[in-house]
């Protein structure tokens, strides 16, 4: 069966209104609203055609239909027109993150709030992986003769201080040439890249500190090895109460439960490794927990290196045109601070 430019026209005419109205959508309701220059009896057969090719579905026994996932994909991929964020409100946007740009992770949190603002939806934003982040500046801070912080700055802003306990009293002039020379042999590089042979670096030339190095270093490692990877920032949660399909209890709960596992949605988020703007729609999803809904996700980057993640999650019947316009300006103009920032 042919999917001809009237069957086209139909389907855009229902999607968009039931994104607007919430309510399935009927052959004399696209007549009257809609100049589709056809009767609503042809209106009728085209909407038949199109639940039997899997674009519509009808919820119950009444005659109105609602868009499939199949529906929304044709929709995102070829008929949507990306709305565009208006000239004072990009402006103000700009100005705002401009404000905010201190450390990366207040700007990705205020970016949160801002999606969820302009969307109306639940915004998730992760933030770079301290892991693949290059350290900038070691410091071995000393609390007590049995206690030491190390603070560990990354040039994306980002500062861990994992906290070290040792056995053996340590001197402060001791600590100080210990973060003198890891500074020296780890500026540069990521956490994943300090391997065993940098112990054996340190033994070697501080020979006089080998009990230090050997006591403390390794603890310190541990400890940015069980540090939190990825910051998980999320705004806007009780949007979803705004919109009918989670009227129901249970779906509500399943939805709240969903963002209340900091894995889940982290793993929901980085599922595609593509760059750019990418839409998942229901079914398309691979974890259970996000079939009931769609996600607009974003990347930014650093050194042309995608870091992190913009994600707005809501239910299927999304104004996807708004929502891509709306991430598709937040995300540039976080990859412009990023890259002056950075250069």
């Amino acid at each position: 069966m042919d999917l001809n430019n009237r069957k086209i026209k139909i389907l855009q005419a229902i999607i968009h209104d039931y994104i607007q109205t919430a309510e399935p959508v009927g052959s004399r309701t696209l007549s009257k609203k809609y100049s589709l220059g056809v009767s609503p009896a042809t209106i009728r057969n085209e909407m038949s055609d199109l639940e039997e090719l899997g674009y519509l579905m009808q919820p119950h026994t009444s005659a109105g239909r609602i868009p499939s996932d199949k529906g929304y994909r044709l929709y995102v991929d070829n008929l949507m027109e990306i709305k565009m964020v208006a000239d004072l409100q990009r402006k103000n946007i700009q100005n705002n993150l401009l404000k905010k740009f201190g450390e990366v992770e207040q700007l990705l949190q205020y970016s949160s709030k801002i999606i969820s603002q302009l969307t109306n939806y639940t915004s998730a934003v992760l933030t770079p992986q301290i892991k693949e982040n290059k350290i900038k500046h070691v410091q071995l801070v000393p609390i007590d003769q049995q206690n030491i912080i190390a603070v560990m700055v990354t040039d994306t802003g980002i500062i861990k201080n994992p906290l070290v306990s040792v056995k053996e009293g340590i001197q402060h002039d001791q600590l100080e040439k210990v973060s003198n020379l890891l500074n020296q042999k780890l500026q540069g590089m990521t956490i994943n890249d300090i391997e065993n042979q940098m112990l054996e670096l340190l033994r070697t030339e501080l020979s006089e500190f080998n009990s230090i190095i050997e006591s403390v270093v390794p603890k310190i490692f541990s400890a940015l090895d069980r540090i939190e990877d990825a910051e998980l920032f999320l705004s806007g949660t009780t949007n979803i109460f705004n919109f009918p399909e989670f009227n129901d209890v249970f779906k509500a709960k399943s939805f709240l439960t969903m963002l209340e596992e900091k894995q889940t949605i982290s793993n929901i988020i980085s599922a595609s490794r593509e760059d750019g703007i990418n839409i998942s729609i229901g079914s398309e999803n691979i974890y259970q927990e996000a079939k009931e809904c769609s996600l607009v996700t974003a990347t930014y980057k650093i050194d042309g290196v995608i870091v992190g993640r913009l994600s707005v999650i809501g239910p299927t019947r999304m104004d996807y045109s708004n929502v891509v316009g709306v991430m598709n300006q937040i995300s540039q103009y976080i990859n412009e601070l990023l890259r002056t920032r950075y250069r």
